[in-house]
């Protein structure tokens, strides 16, 4: 795990090496072990390195024998030995020991483009070919490790790990994107590459960028491919097993010690459990809450379920308990490390990565196993049953060309209705003129949640209600996860790496029918039953819960006062993009009891914070007073 910068400027910068280099002394947290640098007349490549894999000899910027071929890559190759072994037979030399960095490389020299199919790992990566004068951008299937660029007028291409570093350049401007801003508090997260940064934009997963003379093109190597069919429960659940060890073995590879993260969920019981099989000694770290005076939503704390999986495998466990007050210790921490305001309650993620991180290097985190394998029940009880789909009604040409294709009958809700429900918070449509200031709602430039579901639903390659659901969490709300987790990660030095979207494990999910994962009640069921003698019965049959902080509670009580203050009517009018008088409804709804507005309050906080670390909307109008611990 590292981080990349590079500026492509086919002669138009000099200086290019030094910007690239104020570019990697930006990101030292995303690798504090090394760093690397190289430049042609028409390029300039830099890098961080966290040492996990082949220590002593995975040196980057990394080049072929006659350094034709120059590579800089952030991630890790899971299948880099087999594919070692591949390049190897057909004629290729290997100057390091066992470095998956390598790989790529010389898989380019054998593949061009299609190296980015043959990969099985979280990579985004800058491969330069001196020779052809070609610069490759790529990212992994689903966006696991981050790629921000920005392109010049004159041509240039700026590109790195974080956003940061493409402002260190000098040749950005930081300032906000209005538009992505009105976009997130509709829907707590950024779709589609953009960024909350005026300019700057993801490249996307399993998208490539090849720019050569007189050209450049963005190209999509993979998308989700549904190739449903029939299985029976008991051997496709020892099927899922069998190559959930293998996934586990594969992602636990390192030349460091691994851990592993513990809420008490059957995803990351499952991994631990996983892990220690492989490797004994294996650490479980939990993230637990001080419930004195918490209500109902008491609940999140899964103390219970984490302890009993760790005596369950007699495993090391390390559990980090909160204050009630712990976010407003680390707000400004974790919305400067995620750079922008994102989805959920982070700081809790900061902050148990800051402790896993005292300890090792690597921790396996269960982020995409809900989205994969069927796990979001709620988001799928309005639709029927799942039906085997060998008696899947097959719509008609007609009928798909007319936008009519047949659907399962006893619908209680209109899917589409139904996932904006889903998607549309923490500003739903019916509020966005209550809610936003006339400024702020032209800034938008009439952006709609339900037009961006519905531009991304027209590349799902299926028409069944259950797929293209999973595909539109896929492609949202999962990046989001997956940018929290690698952000509030790396800030600590600290490399997630994701065993249950291995590319492996969605190949497989994809392919079976929807009553493996979804019974009507009951969500990954073939998950569950893969690895239910692995841990308690507890576990293995609790049923989804999420993982966060009682904040709803906490709001109300210790951090009252403090969300008040910051959120107070001149500080609102201030920044400019909401109306006063909604989010003091909003936050004496939520005091008082009578809804829970925690979205809202959160994705406003989050603003703030992000507004007083750049100086945007207003910049810093006071820090508010911290009430005692």
């Amino acid at each position: 795990m590292c981080g990349i910068a590079g500026i492509l400027h086919r002669g138009a910068y000099s200086d290019a090496p030094a910007r690239v280099k104020m570019m990697a002394d930006s990101i030292p947290h995303r690798g504090p072990d090394d760093e690397g640098f190289w430049s042609d007349r028409d390029v300039a490549l830099g890098f961080r390195r966290l040492s996990i894999v082949d220590i002593a000899t995975g040196h980057q910027p990394m080049s072929n024998e006659n350094g034709t071929v120059w590579v800089v890559f952030n991630g890790e190759i899971y299948n880099h030995v087999a594919l070692r072994c591949e390049l190897e037979a057909a004629g290729h030399h290997f100057a390091t020991d066992h470095s998956d960095t390598e790989v790529l490389v010389h898989g380019y020299e054998q593949w061009g483009e299609g190296l980015l199919s043959r990969l099985n790992g979280m990579f985004a990566f800058a491969v330069w070919d001196q020779i052809n004068r070609r610069l490759m951008l790529g990212r992994d299937r689903l966006g696991i490790k981050p790629l921000y660029i920005a392109e010049r007028r004159d041509g240039a291409l700026i590109f790195a790990s974080e956003v940061r570093a493409i402002h260190a350049s000098g040749l950005v401007e930081k300032e906000p994107d209005e538009g992505a801003v009105y976009a997130y508090f509709l829907q707590q997260n950024i779709w589609d590459g953009r960024s909350m940064f005026k300019d700057v934009r993801q490249l996307l997963g399993g998208h490539l960028l090849v720019d050569e003379p007189g050209r450049r093109r963005t190209t999509q190597f993979w998308d989700m491919s549904f190739n449903r069919r029939q299985s029976a429960a008991q051997p496709a659940a020892q099927e899922f097993r069998c190559m959930l060890e293998d996934t586990i073995q594969r992602q636990m590879a390192a030349d460091v010690p691994v851990m592993a993260y513990l809420s008490g969920g059957i995803d990351s019981s499952a991994l631990v459990a996983g892990a220690h099989r492989i490797s004994p000694g294996v650490k479980a770290y939990s993230c637990l809450f001080d419930l004195t005076g918490v209500g109902a939503d008491r609940i999140v704390d899964e103390r219970d379920f984490s302890r009993a999986v760790a005596g369950h495998l007699q495993i090391e466990h390390v559990e980090l308990e909160l204050a009630p007050t712990a976010m407003m210790a680390s707000l400004h921490a974790t919305i400067d490390a995620l750079e922008e305001p994102r989805m959920g309650m982070a700081y809790v993620n900061y902050l148990i990565a800051q402790r896993v991180a005292q300890d090792s290097k690597v921790v396996l985190s269960g982020c995409g196993g809900d989205e994969i394998l069927g796990g979001y029940v709620g988001r799928y009880a309005h639709l029927r049953q799942p039906y085997p789909v060998s008696n899947s009604p097959k719509p008609s040409l007609l009928a798909r060309l007319l936008g009519r294709a047949l659907k399962p009958t006893g619908l209680s809700l209109d899917p589409m209705r139904r996932m904006l429900e889903l998607y549309c918070f923490p500003v739903p449509p019916q509020d966005i003129d209550t809610a936003f200031t006339p400024m702020a709602r032209r800034s938008g430039g009439g952006y709609t949640v339900a037009g961006a579901l519905s531009n991304l639903l027209k590349c799902c390659p299926s028409e069944f209600d259950f797929d293209r659901l999973m595909y539109a969490d896929t492609k949202t709300y999962l990046t989001g996860l997956l940018m929290v987790e690698d952000k509030l990660s790396m800030a600590h030095s600290l490399e997630a790496r994701v065993p249950l979207i291995d590319n492996e494990v969605i190949d497989l999910a994809m392919c079976y029918d929807w009553q493996l994962l979804y019974d009507g009640e009951t969500g990954k069921k073939v998950f569950r039953d893969a690895i239910r003698d692995w841990v308690p019965p507890i576990v293995a049959d609790k049923p989804k819960m999420g993982f966060g902080p009682p904040d709803a509670s906490w709001y109300r009580g210790p951090l009252q006062s403090w969300i008040r203050e910051i959120l107070a009517p001149d500080r609102i009018a201030a920044r400019g993009v909401f109306q006063p008088a909604y989010v003091a409804d909003a936050i004496e709804q939520h005091m008082s009891g009578a809804a829970n507005r925690l979205p809202l309050i959160w994705s406003l906080l989050s603003f703030d914070a992000w507004c007083e670390i750049n100086g945007f909307y207003g910049g810093d109008l006071g820090r508010p007073f911290r009430p005692a611990a």
